[in-house]
């Protein structure tokens, strides 16, 4: 920004010129040589290639949790993450040893996948990685590892400012679903975020990639910027409608110069509010596919048992498989109940 003015560069001209003369003869819009097309509208192999990353980085400490499952289920429904994809997901969730090397060499093979918006993507797996580790309440030496690998494998001297930004974003936006903070603090958490987005030299749409931490998609991004009357402000593509728009309220509004002091809680209490019933939404598909997986498991379970020549390690594997899963439905299930509570 510059004098309260965006700032633009040759493309940015070359492409309102374009935008204007296509309006002048009644022709289609131009592309945006800028868009960033966001994780779920990828191809699915892409999608299950970025979901076992988070897979495997939950597995890094040596122990699985419920909450991990959780994470890991609302994210996988976020993006639209076919049911054949999840099995593969629930393989990666069965591997043994898993060191932070295993990690990155995953983080690489879905930045290789992904030849446009590589840093993009890259820096939104540092936040997700960031994100998955929290699931369970503990980062551990293991966890922050792969995260510091990752980070450092494509952005080198870069890299703390990437993990710095993932950080204030995890918090960022627990803090706005929690309520716990005035919308001037979190303006100031806003402006902070820009800041390191700008010292690691990350676009603002890397935070964005895979929708966001709290559980809403990267759907609804467009048309809620465009209510608040910033539509495209920060490139995601148009094929994609949405992202909850009180998750990039502050960032944006802070970018744009066009969020005035009058109103500012008022607005924050609603906006919340709509994210809330947002996140009730995601939450739901999670539980119908988590829900659906569970009875995967139950069958497979039930079925050998049946058989005479079972194998009691593999059969131990399968009822533990199955706990853990049971588990995590029902964590799943009291944060939708907390939810709706805080909506009543």
């Amino acid at each position: 920004m510059r004098g309260g003015r965006p700032n633009l560069d040759a493309a940015d001209i070359r492409h309102l010129w374009d935008k204007a003369k296509a309006s002048v003869k009644g022709d289609p819009p131009p592309e945006d040589p800028k868009k960033t097309f966001t994780l779920e509208v990828r191809p699915d192999e892409v999608k299950a290639l970025y979901a076992r990353v988070l897979a495997l980085q939950s597995l890094v400490d040596g122990r699985l949790d419920p909450r991990e499952i959780e994470y890991l289920y609302v994210f996988m429904s976020r993006i639209g993450l076919s049911s054949n994809s999840r099995e593969e997901v629930r393989r990666v969730l069965r591997t043994k040893d898993v060191s932070p090397a295993d990690v990155v060499r995953l983080v690489e093979e879905v930045i290789s996948a992904v030849p446009d918006n590589q840093d993009e993507i890259a820096a939104s797996m540092i936040k997700d990685l960031v994100q998955v580790s929290c699931a369970d309440n503990a980062v551990r030496p293991q966890e922050k590892a792969s995260i510091g690998l990752a980070a450092e494998a494509h952005f080198g001297e870069r890299a703390p400012k990437v993990i710095e930004l993932a950080e204030k974003t995890v918090k960022y936006e627990q803090a706005l679903l929690d309520g716990k903070v005035s919308a001037g603090e979190l303006e100031a958490h806003a402006k902070e975020i820009v800041a390191v987005a700008t010292a690691a030299s990350v676009p603002i749409t890397a935070l964005f990639f895979s929708g966001s931490v709290v559980g809403l998609s990267a759907a609804g991004i467009t048309s809620g910027l465009a209510a608040l009357g910033l539509g495209g402000l920060l490139g995601l593509s148009a094929m994609v409608t949405g992202i909850g728009t009180v998750v990039v309220i502050g960032v944006t509004a802070y970018a744009a110069t066009r969020w005035a002091l009058g109103g500012k809680e008022r607005e924050l209490v609603r906006q919340r509010e709509h994210m809330i019933q947002e996140i009730i939404k995601s939450h739901q598909g999670a539980i119908e596919d988590l829900a659906e997986d569970q009875s995967a498991i139950a069958l497979k379970l039930a079925e050998y048992v049946s058989r005479s020549d079972r194998n009691e390690a593999r059969l131990a594997r399968l009822k533990e498989e199955l706990q853990m899963f049971t588990a995590a439905l029902a964590e799943l299930k009291q944060e939708k109940d907390d939810m709706q509570a805080q909506s009543a």
